[in-house]
């Protein structure tokens, strides 16, 4: 039986903060194609939604998702969307057109037969924080759940990237990324020490989105910390239907790469540059991660939004540092002139502050900034009530970070 051929309009935001129709989407099971609207061709406020798709009138066709692949489930979305349909082949197109349209990543909006895809489906509140993180549980340890909980849940993730289970919120007139700890699997309190790393990122000038944490009790009436951070691809509003969207990409869009070939600060660096946008803060943001040993540093978890009429790096996100290992290198998933064993002393190197833009003398200076954040760092996991466990799993790894800038 030969597969049915979905069309859909693509809404974007324009610079000017109004929302118009970019042009149709035709969906075949796991192959995609685009074609820009002539309106929006021609349109004064537009821009290319991707820098590989510049505005013609010429389709543009893909082999699963392609440019659109920010829009749709990462691992953990696709997790929760597969179990609530009961199967375990879903197309890519079932992937995309399945994401809640209120809390979709980005500015970029399907709409068939007039309606919003996925338009209905509403946002939890905190209130519904226990529902959540107990059906994220049940998931992630394979047990029975009721189809209207899984359901909720899917709402809630939608196109959120990942493999870490995580829900959208809405709080405080804003919408929040909630992440919730594992029920097993993890050696140490990696929502806690999250929390911390974007804490420091924030106090040596990275700039990170707003956050906090909240205790959430569990089915098994324990005690659970979840991360809540702050969505920034939203403008706050009373209600979340109200919410300007605002457009984002991945740094594995705008770099027309695919999940899984890794990636290098040069090409982000070079890309960071042409479109204007600090390259410095980029630098810093290397450095801070080779410090710490934020060895899941892959083009995903890195991207830009675009603000006024340009796009711009956007804060800093799912930094997460791991133990020392004294047997082995740290090797990151994104290379530095094609070398994976990154350490901050080849980021000060002479070709990686060129790199960067970076001059020596403001180099030599901030690096006393990241010294005194990473002094900080244990202490700030004990007021945040972190393990001993936890807390003695990276002391090593912050002394190591501390003596290798000494």
């Amino acid at each position: 039986m030969a597969k049915k051929t979905i069309e859909a309009t693509v809404l974007v935001t324009l610079d000017s903060g109004k929302e118009a129709p970019a042009g149709t989407l035709y969906a075949t099971g796991n192959d995609l194609s685009f074609r820009y609207a002539a309106d929006y061709v021609t349109n004064p406020q537009a821009f290319d939604m991707f820098p590989s798709m510049p505005r013609s009138l010429a389709p543009f066709y893909f082999s699963g998702l392609g440019q659109f692949s920010d829009s749709a489930p990462d691992r953990w979305g696709r997790k929760v969307f597969a179990r609530s349909l009961n199967r375990t082949r879903v197309s890519e197109s079932e992937y995309l057109f399945g994401v809640n349209d209120l809390t979709r990543q980005g500015a970029v909006r399907f709409i068939i037969d007039g309606k919003p895809v996925a338009g209905d489906e509403g946002v939890p509140v905190l209130a519904n924080m226990p529902e959540l993180l107990n059906t994220a549980d049940a998931v992630e340890q394979n047990r029975d759940v009721s189809d209207i909980s899984l359901r909720r849940l899917y709402r809630a993730t939608g196109s959120l990237g990942g493999a870490r289970p995580k829900a959208s919120v809405f709080d405080r007139n804003a919408l929040w990324l909630a992440k919730f700890p594992k029920p097993n699997g993890d050696a140490w309190d990696v929502i806690g020490w999250e929390a911390v790393t974007l804490e420091i990122a924030r106090l040596i000038g990275i700039n990170v989105p707003e956050h906090r944490t909240i205790t959430v009790k569990d089915a098994n009436e324990q005690h659970r910390t979840v991360l809540l951070i702050k969505r920034f691809d939203r403008k706050s509003a009373p209600s979340i239907e109200e919410m300007e969207r605002i457009p984002y990409m991945s740094a594995m869009t705008a770099l027309d790469s695919t999940d899984g070939e890794g990636g290098d600060w040069l090409d982000l660096a070079e890309f960071t540059r042409r479109i204007g946008a600090d390259t410095v803060e980029l630098w810093r943001r290397a450095m801070f991660g080779a410090a710490i040993g934020n060895l899941d540093d892959h083009l995903r978890n890195h991207g830009y939004l675009r603000i006024g009429r340009a796009w711009q790096l956007a804060p800093a996100f799912d930094m997460n540092p791991e133990p020392y290992e004294a047997d082995s290198p740290d090797m990151h998933q994104l290379s530095l002139f094609g070398d994976a064993a990154i350490t901050t002393g080849k980021l000060l190197s002479a070709d990686s502050l060129k790199l960067f833009g970076a001059t020596r003398s403001y180099a030599d200076q901030w690096l006393a900034t990241l010294r005194s954040g990473l002094a900080q760092t244990l202490a700030r996991a004990s007021l945040r009530r972190l393990d001993a466990h936890s807390i003695n799993v990276m002391a090593e790894r912050f002394n190591r970070g501390m003596e290798a800038l000494a």
